[in-house]
């Protein structure tokens, strides 16, 4: 999404020191779809090795949204506890600033820890995921880090009922941000860069995902699954030295608050995503 269509539907308000900026806010709503099939191989006792393949489409399921590629080890040391890490190179289909479609690379590390408890038919999960995504090429680091640090936070009951194979469940997943951007003051600059820090910390997603798991046989798994996904994303307009632009009007002047003062930019982009999805799982 380019900053064009984001100013669309983003507030831009000022930094603390500009009180008095308009504010203008809308919701975004987008219908989506999610496709992956899995692999998982058992290697020995409670270590398994898994790879993956996920497929997404956004837009009203209009446009290829993005491709997963997901390889990694899980480790349940009892009953109660597994521990997990993987890597995934992500494809991202977006938007050019000049017009049409790119394809935008990225690296993924992820590290998991998860407890697990049983009480009659019910399971219970609770899943703490540190996340590390790289960004590649060119970019402008003050805008967003070149390496984004995140912690997921995913809780998850589940009903087993022995006699049959549907296993329906309900999820929530709340992702905190750990290095955002976040500037010191809009300007006045002494050296490049010097007012921006990568220490803003911020819930940026709510997930809600109730699903069903289908046990096909001993091997096979199919996945039904609802994923309603707020994002509340952050982002920033800035030059290359490190300052932020100012918000200019349809004419190109710079907008000014009730103060006299000039309008720097920080967009907020909130939006509901629903995703219908479908996974598969062979393990063997």
């Amino acid at each position: 999404m380019t900053k064009t269509s984001i100013i669309a539907f983003c507030l831009a308000i000022a930094l603390p020191s500009m009180a008095g900026a308009q504010v203008h806010e809308d919701t975004d709503y987008d219908f989506r779809a999610r496709i992956s099939a899995e692999l998982d191989k058992k290697i020995v006792g409670g270590l398994h090795a898994n790879i993956s393949e996920e497929f997404r489409l956004k837009d009203n399921l209009s446009a290829v949204d993005r491709f997963y590629t997901t390889a990694g080890l899980t480790w349940k040391t009892c009953p109660y506890f597994k521990i997990g890490a993987a890597y995934t190179l992500m494809n991202l289909h977006k938007r050019a600033d000049a017009g049409g479609w790119e394809w935008d690379l990225r690296h993924r590390a992820t590290l998991d820890l998860t407890g697990m408890y049983n009480a009659g038919y019910f399971k219970f999960s609770l899943r703490e995921r540190f996340q590390l995504t790289h960004r590649t090429g060119e970019m402008n680091i003050y805008q967003n880090p070149r390496n984004a640090f995140a912690l997921r936070s995913r809780l998850k009951v589940a009903y087993v009922s022995p006699s049959k194979p549907i296993e329906p469940y309900v999820s929530v997943e709340v992702r905190n941000t750990l290095n955002n951007v976040h500037y010191d003051s809009p300007s006045f600059t002494v050296e490049q860069g010097d007012n921006v820090r990568y220490n803003d910390v911020y819930v940026d997603r709510v997930r809600l995902q109730p699903g069903i798991e289908w046990r096909l046989n001993r091997r096979q798994t199919l996945d039904f699954y609802l994923l309603g996904d707020y994002t509340y994303d952050k982002s920033y307009d800035a030059k290359k030295n490190g300052n932020l632009k100012v918000v200019e009007d349809a004419s190109g002047m710079p907008v000014y608050d009730a103060y006299g003062d000039p309008v720097y930019a920080i967009f907020y982009e909130k939006a509901w995503h629903f995703s219908l999805g479908v996974s598969y799982s062979y393990a063997f």
